[in-house]
C-alpha cells in the first residue's frame, strides 16, 4: 500500500459461495476497479466465512445464515486486532492509504453479528477502521439502522456507509421464503429512508441492473462499478456522476 499508493479492501462474501468463488469474486472486485480507474490499483482481503456453496433455499440457507451469524465473532478478533495495530503504530510505519469494507448479500449478516461482538468485547466502543464501509445487496432486515443491536452502530466503523439495493434482486425473494420476511435491505433499501443515519448513502441500483446480474451487478455492472470507483475515491455523494437524489425519498438512483 505505501510503495504502489494503493487503497486496500476487506470483502466479506454472501450466500451460495464456495472458498474458490469467494476468491475469484476478489479477483473480479480489483479487476473491475483497476479497469474503471485506468491503472490505479486496489489490494483486496477476502474475508472467507463457511457457506455450504449449495442453492437449496432452504436447507443450505438455513445453514449459512446460522453459519454466518457464527463467524460473526471471528471477524470481530480480527476488527479488534486491527484497531490495535493501528493505535500501536509509529508515524513512520504509516501507508497514509485508505482501508475500506465491502459487503455482499450474506455477509452483511456475518458484520452484523460481528458489530455486536465488538462492542462486546470492547467496552460498548466500536473503533473507527475503514474510510468507505459498501453494504452490496445486503440480504439484512429493512429496519436494520434503526436498532442498535443490528446496523445502526455500523457508522462508527467508517467515515461513511453506502447501501446498494436492487428491486428487482430474486435473491432477496429467496430471503423472503425461507425467513417469512419480506422486507430486505437489499430489495428497496431503508424502510424509513429518512431516519437513517446523516453517514448513511443509499443507491438504489435497479434502473441499470437485471437478469443474471441482479444480485453480482457490484462486480458484473460497470455502470455500478464506477460509482463504487467514485466512492473509493472519496468524492462526494452528491458529486458521483451518473446518479440523481431523490429528495422525497433520501436516495440515490443510478441512471
Amino acid at each position: 500500500m505505501s510503495q504502489k499508493k494503493t487503497d486496500a479492501i476487506l470483502f466479506i462474501h454472501g450466500y451460495n459461495v464456495t472458498f474458490n468463488e469467494a476468491i475469484e469474486t476478489s479477483v473480479k472486485i480489483g479487476r473491475g476497479l483497476q479497469r474503471v480507474n485506468g491503472n490505479k490499483g486496489v489490494n483486496v482481503v477476502c474475508f472467507s466465512w463457511p457457506s455450504d456453496g449449495s442453492m437449496s433455499p432452504w436447507i443450505a440457507y438455513s445453514n449459512d445464515r446460522q453459519d454466518a451469524a457464527a463467524s460473526g465473532p471471528a471477524f470481530a478478533r480480527g476488527l479488534l486486532k486491527m484497531a490495535d495495530f493501528f493505535r500501536n503504530m509509529s508515524p513512520d510505519e504509516a501507508c497514509h492509504q485508505k482501508l475500506h469494507l465491502m459487503a455482499h448479500s450474506m455477509g452483511n449478516y456475518v458484520l452484523r453479528h460481528a458489530l455486536q461482538e465488538v462492542r462486546r468485547q470492547n467496552g460498548g466502543r466500536i473503533p473507527r477502521i475503514f474510510d468507505q464501509i459498501l453494504l452490496f445487496a445486503p440480504d439484512e432486515d429493512d429496519d436494520a439502522f434503526e436498532y442498535e443491536h443490528k446496523l445502526k452502530l455500523l457508522p462508527r466503523l467508517g467515515r461513511h456507509v453506502n447501501v446498494y439495493f436492487n428491486r428487482g434482486d430474486a435473491a432477496m425473494a429467496i430471503s423472503d421464503v425461507t425467513k417469512g420476511n419480506p422486507d430486505r435491505l437489499g430489495d428497496d433499501g431503508p424502510r424509513a429512508p429518512f431516519q437513517v443515519p446523516g453517514k448513511v448513502s443509499q443507491i438504489d441500483c435497479s434502473n441499470v441492473v437485471g437478469g443474471a446480474v441482479e444480485h453480482s451487478y457490484f462486480v458484473d455492472d460497470d455502470k455500478v462499478i464506477k460509482d463504487i470507483a467514485q466512492v473509493l475515491d472519496g468524492v462526494d455523494p452528491k458529486r458521483v456522476s451518473n446518479r440523481e437524489y431523490l429528495d422525497d425519498r433520501n436516495r440515490f438512483v443510478i441512471g
